[in-house]
């Protein structure tokens, strides 16, 4: 049966009109969405940053009680930096912001400036990554679980000759060909998880951890003990020596306490209670530094030893009588041969990396196995590697 003409129109027109009804409740709803404005205007943050930063917010409710940070407001840091004018409401009327509209990503100094301040420093082992990554990436590098790739170039090895010129000398030093160790690490954190970096440093100084597991990186120590012997008597060396003396095993794992000696001098009070006084043995200690520092050899074996007892130029002696078996190690650099080789470096203006160098070249594996004094040519290859050569081969 045919429809007729009049019910066409009628079922046509009942058509476009809920076709227009559709239409106008979706425009209605999209450019309703697109028009609610959040209100800026009251006292803090009315615009919910997790809709469009879940994994953050995620983040912050999986921290524990207590985390750095984890009390605080997105605005606490991404809206309060100082000298910045950022979008906000009426009263009397609306701003779009100066240096920011909706955040700025915030500078760690401007609330961590105490502890951020020896970054900078002379002395701070990490200021190398501070300059080339900027002071935020510094700190995100080592105290968040953010992706990171490190590139530690230095050269392969390092040469030069010990010649005798009526006095030993340090000549043709040089920086040989380059080494690469690459590390990428992608932790399971993220960039707002703060994290203690105390016992990290081997997540990426691991060519470091391989060269002193096999005996490389700074010479063993003779005295292991941390005990002095004098007079007839062993005495416990707890402020000073202990724990200065390169004194880590490396029979066993080698651990963050291998590190301290050199790089947390303030582990140590540099002094010692010998008899009844107490000695001060090294106030020239670096201690202007953040994580960590590198105390170099002519620090403790020249600085460290002219107020130590039985050390400087008086040659007191621990007792006051002069002669003292201490003197070995606490004049060695203040006399003869090694004195000699300390000025030629210092004339030639060499650096403490390559001063350093040259002592770990004829005293690995330490102080009972160094080369004996003799024209000869020295290759020191850097971390990981531990290999010395040394040419020509000492006369028997």
């Amino acid at each position: 049966m045919k429809m007729k003409l009049g019910h066409k129109i009628v079922i046509i027109m009942a058509m476009v009109v809920i076709a227009a009804l559709v239409t106008s409740m979706l425009s209605s709803a999209l450019f309703g969405l697109q028009h609610k404005w959040y209100n800026t205007s009251e006292d803090g943050n009315q615009i919910p940053c997790s809709k469009c930063h879940s994994n953050v917010n995620k983040e912050f409710d999986s921290m524990p009680s207590g985390a750095p940070h984890k009390n605080k407001a997105c605005e606490y840091c991404h809206r309060n930096q100082t000298g910045y004018t950022y979008a906000s409401g009426g009263n009397p009327v609306p701003t779009p912001g100066k240096e920011a509209h909706a955040a700025s990503i915030p500078p760690c100094r401007q609330c961590h400036e105490d502890k951020t301040t020896n970054l900078s420093s002379v002395n701070e082992s990490h200021k190398p990554l501070t300059d080339t990554s900027g002071l935020n990436g510094a700190c995100i590098s080592c105290h968040t679980g953010f992706d990171k790739s490190l590139n530690f170039t230095r050269a392969l090895y390092v040469e030069y000759d010990l010649v005798d010129t009526g006095g030993y000398k340090i000549q043709n030093f040089s920086f040989v060909s380059s080494n690469s160790t690459i590390i990428n690490l992608t932790p399971p954190g993220s960039k707002h998880t703060w994290e203690n970096a105390s016992k990290m440093c081997f997540d990426c100084h691991s060519d470091v951890k391989s060269a002193l597991a096999n005996g490389g990186h700074v010479p063993s120590s003779g005295n292991t003990s941390g005990e002095l012997s004098h007079g007839g008597k062993t005495r416990k060396a707890e402020k000073g020596h202990k724990g200065r003396r390169h004194n880590f095993s490396r029979t066993t794992p080698v651990t963050i306490e291998s590190c301290k000696p050199c790089h947390l001098p303030n582990a140590s009070d540099f002094g010692i209670w010998w008899g009844s006084m107490w000695y001060n043995t090294h106030p020239e200690a670096q201690l202007d530094y953040h994580a960590a520092t590198t105390e170099h050899c002519y620090n403790c074996h020249f600085n460290g030893t002219i107020n130590a007892p039985g050390g400087g130029m008086d040659g007191g002696g621990m007792d006051g009588g002069g002669g003292s078996s201490c003197g070995k190690c606490h004049d060695i650099l203040r006399t003869g041969d090694h004195a000699d080789i300390l000025d030629s470096m210092f004339n030639d203006g060499f650096c403490w990396y390559q001063i350093d160098k040259v002592c770990v070249g004829c005293h690995m594996p330490g102080p009972d196995d160094n080369v004996p004094f003799y024209d000869r040519h020295f290759e020191v290859y850097t971390e990981p590697n531990t290999t010395i050569f040394v040419t020509p081969t000492p006369p028997p």
